[in-house]
């Protein structure tokens, strides 16, 4: 995969700036202290009926939570939003971390699906969120986007199986604590759920709306939830990069 070294790079930022993997010291950091720039990229995908708009939903939420991730961590973020198109698997591969987000339901093909399937084991990572009412296309408080994604797992992965993550998952302590596992900001409560495949997690979907607490969380459900949605926003990125049989069994090895 293209992003192996860059991955790599990331980890040895993170102990560069003074954090270990699972235990980064939080505060302001100057920019002597940072290394390597890390890349955001959103998936661009088809929608339910033709919609090719849903995808881009509230960008300034992603942009928000790279400040904040910026702000109480070592990593260093190039302040932009990329695109990655799920029919084009050369478009995934150069990010080690897919954003995927809307309130409309995908519609995937089988080559889709199987750059998908190709993007994850090479070691990408996908958390998939659903919007509660991203662009007003189908009302409010529906959960099609989540629902279609539980439907597409098994058709990306036939032998892995998709899990309600517990609370004392490490995704939900792997920085900030999360005692009742992931902070809900509206729509339907499923809790998050992870699909693991050879030992590392690929995967998380989510109905809880955590890019909204990014967006206006501070307007919408006030500055509490804001802040508990930018700092699972990091738990769970800082998870997907670091995580046990990814490229971080290489790096302590050489380490």
């Amino acid at each position: 995969m293209s992003d192996e070294i860059s991955r790599q790079q990331f980890l040895k930022l993170l102990s560069a700036g003074g954090a270990s993997l699972f235990g980064l010291s939080a505060g302001l950091f100057g920019q002597e202290n940072r290394g390597p720039i890390s890349p955001w990229a959103r998936l661009k995908y088809p929608g339910r009926n033709g919609d090719n708009d849903d995808w881009n939903v509230h960008p300034n939420g992603d942009l928000n939570l790279i400040d904040a991730m910026q702000d109480q961590t070592t990593l260093n973020f190039d302040k932009r939003w990329n695109v990655a198109e799920v029919d084009k698997l050369t478009t995934l591969t150069p990010f080690p971390f897919l954003f995927m987000h809307g309130d409309v339901a995908p519609e995937l093909d089988d080559t889709e699906r199987a750059n998908l399937r190709e993007y994850l084991l090479r070691g990408g990572f996908l958390f998939a969120e659903d919007c509660v009412n991203g662009k007003r296309h189908h009302g409010s408080l529906n959960d099609e986007f989540f629902t279609q994604m539980v439907d597409e797992v098994p058709k990306i992965f036939p032998d892995a199986k998709l899990e309600r993550l517990p609370y004392d998952h490490p995704v939900f302590h792997c920085y900030y604590h999360f005692y009742s596992g992931q902070p809900h900001m509206q729509g339907q409560q499923h809790g998050l759920h992870g699909v693991t495949v050879n030992g590392r997690l690929v995967m998380l979907l989510s109905p809880s709306d955590t890019h909204c607490g990014w967006t206006n969380g501070d307007r919408w459900f006030g500055t509490g939830k804001q802040m508990e949605a930018f700092k699972m926003g990091c738990n769970i990125y800082l998870y997907a990069m670091t995580q046990q049989g990814s490229i971080i069994s290489d790096v302590q090895k050489a380490g």
